[in-house]
Order: C-alpha cells, then sequence, then structure tokens
C-alpha cells in the first residue's frame, strides 16, 4: 500500500480570490486540479492544513500572514483524495481559540480525520490512527510553535489553553531570534497602517523598488531552552504508546527554518528524538522550501517537503533558492514495513484564472511548448534533487517519483 505525505496547503489572497463564485461561494477544487491524479495513485495522502476554518464572520485571509479558509476548503480536500490533515501548525490560532475550536468542528463534520489541535476539556489522543488490510498506521504531528492570535494579543498555545495543540518547545525560547530588528522592518510597519492598500503584495514591491530584500532565509539553530524539555518528553512518549497500538508509527512535524536551504540545529534535534523514541518514519513542514530526504538509523526522515500551494509570485516567494517547487513523500508499505520510499517533485503555478496549483513535474514537462521551457524545468529537477538526497541525477531527468536510496 502507498501513504503520501504533503507540504504545506495554504490560503493566501489569491487562492481565496480564484476561488470565489457568484453568490458567495467558493470552489477550491482547482487548486487541487493539476495534483489529484497524482493522489488518486495512494491509498492514504496526509496534508498539513496551514489555515483555521473560522468562519465568515471571523474575516477571510486578507494577508499572505494570517489565514483563514471558508468550509468550501475542506470539501476540496477530500475531493482531491486527501484523507488525513495535520491541524497543528504556526497558524492554528491565526483566528484565536475560537477559530481553532470550529476548525476542529468543521473537519469532524465533513468527514476528513484530523490530528494536532484539540478542545478544551476533551482527551488528548497521542495520535490519529487509521487501517488497511491489517496494518495499523498512526500519524502524530506537532508544531514548533503558533503565531500570536490575530491582534497581537497572547500566545494561546499555553497558559489558559494548554494542552490544545502539540508543541515542540516553549513559546517563551526564541526560535529565530525574533528581536534583530531588520533595515526593511520599517516597510511592513508602515504599510500595516494603510488598510486601504488590498494588494498584500505592495511592501515587497515597495521594498523591491527600493532595492532591499523582501523576504529572507531564517535559521532555527536557536537550541536555548528548547531541548529536554516536557515537551520534548511528550511528544517522545505520544510516538512510544502510538507504538504500542500500531504497527507503523508516522511523525508529522512543523518545524524549521523558513526559507532555510538546510534544516537548522532545533530540526535535526526533533528528528533525532523521534527516530530515538522509536518513529518509523518523520516527515517535516513549514520552512516553505524543499530540504533533505535520507534515511536515518534505517529510517526515512525528510526535513521539509516544502509547499505544496504558495503563490510563485508573491513578495515573499524567493524563486533564486526555488520556492515555487515542493515535494510529496510516499511510503510503501508491505507485511507491515516501509519497504520503499519515493518522493514526487511538484511545481506552484498560476492558471490563467489566477489560481495557485501544486502540478507534478513530469505533467507539467508535457505541457510546455518551448525547448527554453523544458530545459529551464530539467535546470530546477536536478538542482532540487541533488538538495533533497545529495545525489547527482544523471539519467532520466523528468520522472512522475523518485525513490529516495540508502547508504
Amino acid at each position: 500500500m502507498k501513504i503520501t505525505f504533503l507540504g504545506d496547503i495554504m490560503i493566501e489572497p489569491p487562492v481565496l480570490k480564484a476561488a470565489k463564485r457568484k453568490g458567495g461561494t467558493y470552489d477550491f477544487r482547482g487548486v487541487f486540479s493539476r495534483a489529484k491524479a497524482l493522489l488518486s495513485e495512494s491509498d492514504f495522502v496526509v496534508g498539513n492544513l496551514e489555515t483555521p476554518l473560522a468562519g465568515a464572520a471571523a474575516g477571510y485571509t486578507d494577508t499572505h500572514l494570517c489565514f483563514n479558509a471558508p468550509d468550501d476548503y475542506v470539501d476540496a480536500l477530500i475531493d482531491a483524495g486527501v484523507t488525513l490533515v495535520s491541524t497543528a501548525n504556526n497558524h492554528t490560532f491565526d483566528r484565536g481559540y475560537e477559530g481553532m475550536e470550529r476548525t476542529v468542528c468543521v473537519l469532524d463534520e465533513k468527514g476528513l480525520a484530523h490530528t494536532g489541535s484539540f478542545l478544551r476539556g476533551t482527551e488528548r489522543p497521542e495520535a490519529a490512527y487509521f487501517e488497511k488490510d491489517g496494518t495499523r498506521f498512526a500519524v502524530i504531528a506537532y508544531t514548533y510553535g503558533t503565531n500570536y492570535d490575530g491582534s497581537g494579543g497572547v500566545c494561546l498555545a499555553e497558559g489558559e489553553y494548554a494542552g490544545t495543540v502539540n508543541l515542540l518547545c516553549p513559546q517563551t525560547a526564541n526560535t529565530y531570534l525574533p528581536g534583530v530588528f531588520r533595515g526593511s522592518d520599517w516597510v511592513d510597519k508602515l504599510f500595516c497602517h494603510f488598510k486601504w492598500i488590498k494588494d498584500a503584495n505592495t511592501p515587497g514591491k515597495f521594498k523591491k523598488l527600493l532595492g532591499m530584500t523582501a523576504t529572507y532565509s531564517r535559521d532555527d539553530d536557536c537550541l536555548e531552552g528548547k531541548t529536554d524539555t516536557p515537551q520534548i518528553a511528550q511528544m517522545q512518549q505520544d510516538i512510544r504508546t502510538a507504538k504500542e497500538k500500531a504497527d507503523v508509527v508516522l511523525f508529522y512535524p512543523h518545524v524549521g527554518g523558513q526559507f532555510n536551504l538546510k534544516p537548522g540545529a532545533f530540526s535535526e534535534y526533533v528528528v533525532e528524538k523521534a527516530v530515538e523514541a522509536g518513529a518509523d518514519a518523520v516527515i517535516a513542514t513549514h520552512s516553505h522550501i524543499p530540504q533533505k530526504a535520507l534515511w536515518k538509523a534505517g529510517i526515512p526522515c525528510s526535513y521539509c517537503l516544502g509547499n505544496f500551494n504558495m503563490n510563485p509570485k508573491s513578495y515573499l516567494a524567493m524563486p533564486e533558492i526555488l520556492t515555487q517547487y515542493g515535494y510529496a513523500m510516499h511510503l510503501y508499505v508491505e507485511d507491515k514495513v516501509i519497504t520503499k520510499v519515493t518522493f514526487s517533485m511538484m511545481k506552484n503555478v498560476v492558471e490563467r484564472d489566477g489560481q495557485i496549483v501544486s502540478f507534478p513535474i513530469d505533467e507539467l514537462y508535457a505541457t510546455l511548448k518551448t525547448d527554453k521551457e523544458r530545459e529551464a524545468l530539467i535546470k530546477d529537477v536536478r538542482h532540487l534533487y541533488g538538495r533533497i538526497t545529495g545525489r547527482v541525477l544523471a539519467d532520466e531527468i523528468i520522472r512522475r517519483e523518485y525513490e529516495l536510496l540508502k547508504g
């Protein structure tokens, strides 16, 4: 059987705009239209739902940094073949605790399995379980932390709402040393006051006009206060408990330095601790860029799948380091053991209607009209393959799946 993991599934303003229909309804099937055939080849598909479903009254996404999706997004996920989502990520509380609570309820009502965040006063399960052909699987989702509550207030992941989302470290610990001032920060602060500006790309465009970098790579090398914590101990205990109940335990953390080419020290630490606890695979998200994948102590580990869908024309995009690409990771299981691991490279493309889609590179290659376009894609694929595997891709450059080799 085949289990597929996807990267960050987001709801940026262009996605919302392209999906809007007359009468105020939304149709998000276009987001998954190019990937649907690939996903149909898998028995189970797991993705990171990088948005709450907080309802229209909470205000749908209108910036690139604070999300909220209509409930119709779930219908499109199910239609595309996604069978389970993680709700543990930095956007979990983008519309406060109430937004997270409604997200869980909507997913339950629509029948899409989920894990990572939980309602107050309910028992916190260590994992989401599913079964096929006598093999029982567990998926465990954690996040390095959450953003503030969308109003600049307090962090909701601890205190009154402790235990409602799985955390990898205390929220008092620094992640990217955020206190460091950058020369371009004043641009973002300035445009925050211009509520009449509807184009979320405007601050980035203004920065570029002034010769500034619109965004930047962040490391996650800060380990102070984040090792040997109760959060890491709980994560390891969840893995051990799931090992007693399931044949294959899959750990799905949201962690890493954004736009960072290589995993930082904290990412490496989290993966190491998950493998130590007995995870059968570790597949991470959050960095918005494809990172390395390898076999660690006989366990397949991906340090970041990159994005499933992120606007390649956003001011946050960094095409020079190929943030417009991501990859899906496929686990092949026989006799209750992962026997083979492959990955499919995917590229974010803006369709004619403005929708952002994730295009498997073999299908994308078949649509290209010129040698220049095909050569450019081949060049990117070679580079990405090297980054992900540490190997040189010598033959059959464009493929549906690439095997993650051991050794």
